[in-house]
Parts: structure tokens; sequence; C-alpha cells
């Protein structure tokens, strides 16, 4: 049998990745379809009435523009995420379009997600676009979706900042842990990306949140 190379275990482990956000994400595209094409028929019916002012369909008309837009920015991460990374990654780019696909959920037990960028300048990695996906969005995955107790997070946040010669992403939730998981560590680890997870290695990290470094490219 042929070795699998590290490169080809990123690759079947980001695909697997991102079959599960995708089908997450297919209910919420799913529902804000169906509200788009509620508030256009709402939009549609009442305008057919001479006598309707214009006061009455522009809430529906806002409404479904707002889906529309907020469905647009999903489905521009979806495609992006599905093609090809330009090399060399830049991880700031990554990470916004995987919290986008991560943070769409329809269920409210799952968390938003947050990007915050602080004074990093070049966010280029040497890392391979695929690592970086799947660095980024593994964690993310298991730390947004619900688990039903009452202390579920409501935000997970990423911070992104420089940290001597690599980009440093901080993910963290309160009352949730962040980490690696175990089916991916070894690639991620093997592809040049680094962590910490709590506040070993990283000031300013809290107990619960992990800590990505990306080599800089």
């Amino acid at each position: 049998m042929t070795p699998v190379s590290a490169a080809e275990d990123v690759a079947v482990l980001w695909l697997a990745t991102f079959q599960r956000a995708i089908g997450r994400a297919s209910h919420d595209v799913k529902d804000t379809l169906n509200g788009v094409s509620v508030n256009l028929e709402v939009v549609r019916s009442r305008s057919a009435r001479p006598e309707t002012p214009a006061a009455a369909v522009a809430p529906f008309a806002e409404a479904a523009g707002q889906q529309l837009d907020r469905l647009t920015t999903l489905l521009e991460a979806v495609l992006a995420l599905g093609r090809s990374e330009r090399e060399p990654a830049d991880v700031a780019v990554i990470l916004r379009r995987v919290a986008t696909l991560c943070g769409a959920s329809s269920s409210s037990a799952d968390a938003d997600v947050v990007v915050e960028r602080g004074d990093a300048e070049s966010t280029v990695t040497r890392v391979r676009g695929d690592a970086v996906r799947l660095a980024l969005a593994a964690p993310l995955l298991d730390l947004v979706t619900g688990t039903g107790r009452s202390d579920r997070a409501t935000t997970v946040r990423c911070t992104v900042r420089e940290a001597d010669d690599a980009t440093v992403v901080r993910i963290g939730a309160e009352g949730r842990r962040a980490a690696m998981p175990e089916t991916v560590a070894d690639a991620v680890r093997a592809a040049g990306v680094r962590w910490t997870e709590g506040e070993q290695g990283d000031a300013g990290a809290g107990p619960n949140d992990l800590s990505l470094a990306f080599p800089r490219a």
C-alpha cells in the first residue's frame, strides 16, 4: 500500500471537516431562503393592491434584503473554501471565511462567531492553505455546537495578532473549553501549526482559550 503523505492526510481531513460544516450550514441556508421567499411574497401580494402605502411593505422588503445579504456572505465563504487556496495562504482571510461558515446554524443553542483583528499587519503564512483551514475550522466547529447546558457560550471570539515570527489566532468562549481535536492534531502539527491551550504560552489568554500559531511566510 502506498503511504499517505502529510499533505494528503490534511486534504482528507479538511474535506471531512468542510462537509460537516456544510451539513450544519445547509439548515441555515434553507431557513434564510424561506425567509426571503416569505417576505418577498408579502411584498408582492400587498404591492398588488393600489391602495397599499409603501410603508406597509417596506419592513418586509428590508427584512428580505437583510436575509439576502446574510445568505450572500455565507455562500461567498462556501465557494471560497471549496476552491483551492491561493498560496501563500492568508490566515486572517481564511479565518473570516471559516468563521462565517462555522457560525452558520439554525440552532439557537449554537454560539455566534466574532472575528477581531488586532494590530497584525501581514498575516501570510508558509503553512499550506488546507492545513490553515483545518486548524481553524476543526476546533471552531466543536466550540460552536450547542450542548444543551445552561453554561453554554453565546459568542465565540477569534482574535488575530502578531507574535514574534508568527500570526497567532486566539479562539475562546466563556463557559466552553477550546481545544484542538485529537482527530486532526497530528496532521495539523505535521503541517507546521503550533498551539497552546489555556493560559500557558500566550500572554492574555484565558484558561479555556486555544492559541494557534502560524509561522509567517
